[in-house]
């Protein structure tokens, strides 16, 4: 293996809105730092499209659960050049104005890079950068109270706005293109309760401090 892949290790957590992807890429992060592996997030939530050309009307209509908000290309540049050992100048969201802020976030090489969002394995040249990938999946009961509390407390929508878009958008996007990008992992984690598993935690850490030996 030559260096600059022995350096770095970019795992993928894709699933449904909801499953915990999240959680789980924080708690590796967080388990990682704590056996001296170097780690941070990269989250496609950061990648949805600009709409600053939309009406507030037509931002909130937008379909954001789709492949098409994802911007791919930025997305799949930006994590070459992290894995390359550049540093980025990451976007960041505005979930209440639909729509990126002017400012940009800082982003430093580190060893390990968890690649989260529902899109994480579903285009190529983002999978492709992976060297493992991971679905988690959960009840459509805990995935959708999971993302009503989120939509409430971090995206400023209500209960009316999150219902219609639940039966709108989520269940049939994640049906439709979600789902089936499940093939390509190569590990897949059913997390139905509050905690993550904590076998599969293990493992994984496992994995990388052996990667990184």
């Amino acid at each position: 293996m030559d260096n600059i892949k022995k350096s770095r290790f970019v795992i993928g957590i894709a699933g449904g809105s909801g499953s915990g992807k999240t959680t789980l890429a924080g708690k590796l992060v967080q388990q990682c730092g704590k056996i001296g592996i170097t780690g941070q997030i990269f989250s496609l939530d950061n990648y949805y499209q600009p709409l600053d050309h939309l009406t507030f009307a037509e931002r909130k209509a937008y379909n954001f659960d789709h492949p098409d908000a994802i911007d791919s290309v930025l997305a799949a540049k930006h994590l070459a050049e992290l894995c390359s050992g550049k540093t980025i100048h990451q976007p960041v969201y505005d979930f209440k104005q639909h729509t990126r802020e002017k400012d940009c976030v800082t982003f430093k090489p580190t060893q390990l890079i968890v690649l989260e969002g529902l899109y994480a394995l579903y285009f190529p040249k983002l999978a492709n950068q992976c060297d493992f990938k991971i679905f988690v999946s959960t009840g459509m009961v805990t995935a959708v109270l999971r993302r009503v509390q989120r939509d409430i407390s971090e995206r400023g929508r209500d209960i009316e706005g999150i219902k219609h878009q639940v039966l709108a958008t989520v269940l049939p996007m994640y049906e439709n293109y979600v789902k089936p990008t499940q093939k390509n992992a190569h590990f897949s984690i059913n997390w139905e309760g509050e905690e993550i598993p904590g076998k599969a935690t293990e493992g994984l850490v496992r994995m990388l401090r052996d990667h990184f030996r």
